[in-house]
């Protein structure tokens, strides 16, 4: 039973992960392959990204997150910061 809620939690922040990558690239106004540009990958891989066909690693995560200006790992998983000073996110139960 676990696994199966571990599986469905995962689909679910693999396709939040690929919107809101395909969200930020919107709002900063880039084509895919000016985006891919950027970040040196190839234009079918951010249209994976955003398809969430697949997923950046770790590392690209944190690259993507310069372009859109934010360092937080929530914004990649749907959630806001909370809106007191100690940094967390809803999604990490107060841990930053």
């Amino acid at each position: 039973m676990e696994i199966i809620s571990k599986q469905v939690r995962y689909a679910t922040y693999e396709s939040v992960i690929g919107q809101r990558i395909a969200k930020g690239r919107k709002d900063k106004k880039l084509s895919q392959q000016q985006f891919a540009d950027i970040l040196n990958v190839t234009q079918q891989c951010v249209a994976k990204w955003e398809s969430s066909t697949s997923l950046p690693d770790i590392f690209m995560l944190a690259k993507i997150g310069e372009v859109f200006g934010t360092n937080d790992i929530c914004y990649f998983l749907g959630k806001d910061p909370c809106s007191c000073d100690c940094g967390c996110c809803e999604c990490c139960g107060g841990v930053k």
